[in-house]
């Protein structure tokens, strides 16, 4: 008997060193964005409230729409804010977002990288983790008073 359950020991450790455990491997996070500036605030100047929106593709999420309610300090560039990316299928991944884009004031274009670190989210993304380079390029908007912004996104996520 004591042989059968060592045996059983031995076969349950082996398996469970072999096993993949959920979350730890970490695979490429790569794609693009496109979006603009759907509102503006700046009631808190020289910090203004804002709310990007807009589609891009990304490995693992596929085609997604994304909103980016953020802050911005228009004298140092630092901004601050969150990045809600949702899939086709309605699964969610969140993520939170720094850095320092800058703008070239003769052009009005703002350039720059947003360090961003993977939250959560919901469905197949919910114990998700990572992070990610947000790289944009944002030209004004003729339309309106925002940008019209393209972003490259390259890192990492763990779900």
């Amino acid at each position: 008997m004591r042989a059968a359950l060592f045996a059983l020991a031995l076969i349950v450790v082996s398996l469970a060193a072999t096993a993949p455990i959920s979350g730890i491997n970490r695979v490429p996070f790569k794609g693009s964005w496109s979006g603009v500036t759907v509102s503006a605030d700046p009631s808190t100047f020289p910090v203004v409230q804002i709310v990007a929106e807009g589609r891009g593709q990304l490995t693992h999420l596929g085609r997604f729409f994304m909103t980016s309610p953020h802050t911005t300090d228009v004298f140092t560039g630092e901004t601050i804010g969150d990045q809600i990316f949702t899939a086709a299928n309605g699964d969610t991944l969140t993520a939170f977002c720094e850095g320092f884009p800058q703008q070239d004031p003769a052009t009005g274009i703002v350039e720059g990288g947003l360090d961003c670190n993977i939250t959560g989210g919901t469905g197949r993304f919910e114990s998700a983790s990572g992070s990610y380079v947000f790289f944009l390029h944002a030209t004004p908007d003729p339309n309106g008073p925002g940008f019209v912004t393209e972003a490259t996104i390259d890192g990492e996520i763990s779900f």
